[in-house]
């Protein structure tokens, strides 16, 4: 008796992964790979496949996709003949779907094992075809030759790539696979294959990374690179490179003199885009035809480091944690040092180590530019202050420069103070940097500007200098920065005593450089990214947030957000909200300059049209604070009959006002539970809507002091909603005084003369006569800048000027002036 072929429908709830058995959240970096798993599935357990349904996006991407038993559906009626054929589909229900995730693999949604038909039972060779004579898929056939083997492939692929659990391990993965798969490549001096031979699935942030990585290859393997072909999209976005050995092809020319340099070398090495935005080797050709330059001749070699290839310290150590420089080549460069001042090769990993004396170059007739405006700026106001630096050569190297407007503002508004550096990012503009804070509109102002062609830490400290002398000596509160370690140290040697923050909006003007593969790549990132910059409040809740946004986008492994993590501390909101802020950060969001200046610092620009442009962008950011002056005193804002709003709308101006109304309003959501008393203090909770979060918030009956744990007031000197909640409560119903900050009112900028220090004439400026005219001129320029902003104002000055004279030579008269010491 025969053994029967029949199988019952097999049941699939099998719980080990290596089975080969489809499961719900499986993973795969293709739908191919994901399809030719779902055959090789489909043959062992004996029915065939077919590609049932797709979901394409505009751009023609593959969102979602299902693969079903060959038997699904019902067959249409078939015509009726001498030979009808039968009916092959029965309905079948059994289906695996794929979608598409963030970071561009599949994921399996939905799979449904039963089949409804009896499955085939076959011998391992035997080709087996569909009762309607439609071939199952990956069986053995002339037109599916080698399936099996992709399919068996995509599995082993699947299995091996779920054991990579972390970051590490995905990272040993790909340097494993790069020495199996190339051990006959020159060894390191440490006798292995080094994580600089490039392998297929190898992965970059973007193309230029990639670009520098096939270049310290080819250095330490003795040939040349060329780029060959670049495809890309219509955005402007590479989707794919091929970079080769400089013989790669063979010269046009034929019977020339000159000896033909190429030999049609098939060395190359091709990246792709993918579904993450990062680029991914995926061929190489580690072969050449020709002999290679052995390192000592390496010399010899065309080498173009001087054109902008290889740019800035430290470009190429940190492509890559694990790739560094070897002692070997450590060695080789400290003998090159002793017996040549001037090399003419260095190698890639060595171009790091070479200080450069300037980072950037004055373009010819900038020199003349500067101090033409600058001349002209002080014969208009002898005020004006600038500084100029050069370098060892005589050449310009940085210049600084403010106005009198500028030092009024700063004597006021001195709290806080943002270092913009975010011009010096772009290579193809002047290196502009600017001293921005915040006024009491809540608008940008100008404190003073710098043209920064060198970007060490004793350009910053000579930088820093400049402009404390310029405001007579004096130092802001709190700074916010760029991250430098250049910066961070001359802040400390110049600003003792400061507060050295990093400010966030310069992290995400960095960000969209650095992770520019992931903005291009994803639409939701801006938005997350954004989140966790700006609006996160609560330690835990940003570490939660930024772990989820490291998984969502596979950045894990990215080196400038690890970074960024680690100074989490000086940027989030999540800490140091103990530090007065100004909520700077939203002001600069909101009125960035940036956009009207990068026109005029084109290199290709006048440099004399950019300080006018500049000139005329300050002088617009001026009108519109005197007219919120203005508006803010003649225009009276309507409040609802509540003694709180009444009393901060009078003394707010309207900007803060509008912040104060919101957090007012919000209040009246909060749910408050008291919690006890300790003397004369008195504890609340308080809660918003039904969100789990408790705020604490501690009353003092006897000077009427209150402190919440939201840390709002001591971050942006205005009250939260907690606080107002706890005071509508306990019936306080006006502002406590000391909770209304001088710098949000319309009265902030008047202030006496006398109570501004460095306009106060102190004992020593008694027996100096430079202290003395030093000290009035910063009085008269005071005057003259709030004299100057209405025509009865400056009348008024210009009449009382010769009667000020006639008191000052009355006084002379009786006194004559002291003799200077000698």
């Amino acid at each position: 008796m025969s053994e029967s072929t029949e199988q019952p429908c097999p049941s699939m709830e099998v719980a080990d992964d290596d089975s080969g058995v489809p499961k719900i959240d499986m993973m795969f970096e293709s739908d191919e790979k994901a399809y030719h798993f779902y055959c090789l599935y489909g043959k062992e357990m004996g029915f065939g496949v077919r590609k049932h349904y797709v979901k394409r996006r505009s751009s023609g991407l593959v969102y979602s996709r299902i693969f079903c038993c060959y038997k699904e559906g019902v067959s249409k009626a078939s015509k009726e003949g001498s030979n009808p054929r039968p009916d092959a589909r029965t309905g079948c229900h059994a289906h695996i779907t794929v979608r598409l995730m963030e970071d561009g693999r599949y994921r399996v949604s939905e799979f449904e094992p039963n089949h409804n038909h009896e499955l085939v039972a076959r011998a391992p060779e035997a080709a087996t075809e569909s009762t309607d004579g439609s071939e199952m898929a990956l069986e053995p056939s002339k037109k599916k030759v080698g399936r099996d083997s992709v399919a068996r492939a995509a599995l082993k692929s699947y299995k091996r790539l779920k054991c990579l659990t972390s970051a590490e391990s995905v990272m040993r993965h790909v340097q494993q696979r790069a020495q199996e798969a190339h051990s006959d490549m020159p060894a390191t001096s440490e006798g292995g294959t080094g994580n600089w031979v490039p392998s297929v699935d190898m992965e970059f942030e973007d193309d230029h990374e990639a670009h520098a990585f096939y270049i310290n290859y080819a250095a330490r393997t003795g040939f040349n690179v060329r780029k060959n072909l670049v495809k890309k999209r219509a955005s402007g976005v590479v989707f794919s490179r091929n970079y080769c050995c400089h013989k790669e092809g063979y010269s046009k020319k034929v019977g020339n003199p000159k000896p033909r340099d190429r030999t049609g070398c098939p060395a190359s090495m091709t990246i792709k885009i993918t579904k993450n935005g990062r680029y991914r080797v995926t061929d190489f050709e580690p072969k050449h035809n020709h002999a290679l330059t052995i390192p000592t001749k390496a010399n010899l070699l065309k080498w173009q480091w001087g054109k902008g290839l290889i740019k800035g310290p430290g470009e190429l150590l940190d492509l890559v944690a694990d790739r560094r420089v070897t002692p070997k080549y450590n060695e080789q460069v400290n003998g090159q040092e002793e017996s040549c001042q001037h090399p003419k090769f260095l190698p890639v990993d060595l171009k790091n180590y070479i200080p450069s004396k300037r980072m950037n170059a004055a373009m010819v007739g900038d020199v003349g530019a500067v101090l033409q405006y600058m001349q002209e700026k002080q014969a208009e106001d002898p005020a004006f202050y600038y500084a100029l630096q050069l370098d060892q050569d005589d050449r310009l190297a940085n210049v600084f420069w403010t106005d009198v407007k500028s030092k009024v503002e700063f004597e006021y508004f001195d709290d806080v103070l943002t270092f913009d550096t975010s011009h010096t990012l772009n290579e193809y503009t002047r290196p502009f940097v600017q001293f921005i804070g915040v006024n009491h509109h809540k608008q940008a102002i100008i404190f003073g500007a710098a043209l920064l062609y060198d970007e060490t830490m004793e350009s910053f400290k000579w930088l820093f200098e400049a402009f404390k002398t310029a405001m007579h000596g004096k130092q802001p509160k709190v700074i916010l920065t760029d991250r430098s370690e250049a910066m961070s140290s001359a802040i400390a040697a110049v600003f003792p005593g400061t507060t050295h923050r990093l400010c966030a909006w310069q992290i995400y003007n960095n960000a969209a450089k650095h992770l520019n593969f992931v903005f291009q790549g994803s639409t939701t990132f801006t938005k997350d990214f954004s989140r966790c910059l700006y609006e996160i409040e609560e330690e835990e809740e940003f570490i939660k947030e930024w772990k989820l946004l490291l998984g969502m986008y596979d950045l894990h492994t990215n080196i400038w957000l690890a970074k960024l993590y680690g100074d989490r501390e000086k940027w989030s909101l999540a800490y140091g909200r103990e530090t007065f802020c100004a909520d700077i950060i939203s002001t600069l969001v909101k009125e960035n300059m940036n956009s009207a200046l990068k026109e005029y610092l084109d290199l290709g620009k006048n440099l004399f049209d950019f300080f006018k442009h500049y000139e005329s962008i300050v002088n617009q950011q001026r009108h519109a604070e005197l007219q919120a002056d203005f508006h803010s005193r003649q225009s009276m804002v309507k409040v609802p009959a509540l003694r709180m709003l009444k009393q901060v709308a009078t003394a707010y101006t309207p900007a803060v006002f509008k912040i104060f109304q919101t957090e007012f309003d919000l209040s009246v959501d909060c749910m408050v539970f008291n919690c006890g008393q300790v003397g004369t203090v008195f504890e609340y909770k308080v809660t918003v809507d039904d969100h789990p979060k408790e705020y604490l918030v501690r009353f003092d009956s006897s000077d009427s002091t209150i402190f919440c744990s939201c840390k709002k007031f001591e971050f942006t000197g205005i009250q939260c909603r907690h606080v107002l909640k706890v005071l509508d409560i306990i019936n306080i119903k006006v502002l406590p005084p000391q909770y209304i900050l001088r710098r949000w009112t319309k009265d902030a900028k008047s202030v006496t003369v006398g109570s501004i220090p460095e306009l106060a004439v102190d004992g020593d400026c008694r027996s100096s006569l430079a202290k003395r005219y030093g000290s009035l001129c910063s009085l008269l320029n005071k005057i003259a800048v709030k004299a100057a902003e209405t025509m009865e104002s400056h009348m008024f000055i210009e009449n009382i000027s010769d009667q000020l004279m006639d008191q000052v030579c009355k006084i002379l008269q009786k006194t004559p002036p002291e003799r200077p010491p000698s």
